[in-house]
């Protein structure tokens, strides 16, 4: 979903789909290997005061729909 960026400031994701999105921070999320999971409608803010910079990946458990995302710089 987002390459590594030494310069995030921040990102946001919002689950426009009705199935679970797992997000990772880091490589190859799964429903079993996963940093939080964003049901239906969930909106989701990286957590600070230090913000992760490295690649975020995402799957979910059904294919329908998207992830809206603002990553800030």
């Amino acid at each position: 979903l987002l390459g590594s960026n030494a310069n995030r400031l921040g990102a946001t994701f919002f689950n426009d789909s009705t199935s679970i999105l797992y997000l990772k921070f880091g490589t190859t999320a799964s429903s079993t290997s996963y940093t939080v999971q964003l049901g239906q409608n969930a909106y989701y803010e990286l957590p600070g005061p230090r913000i992760y910079t490295g690649a975020i990946d995402g799957i979910w458990a059904a294919a329908n729909g998207a992830v809206r995302i603002t990553e800030l710089t």
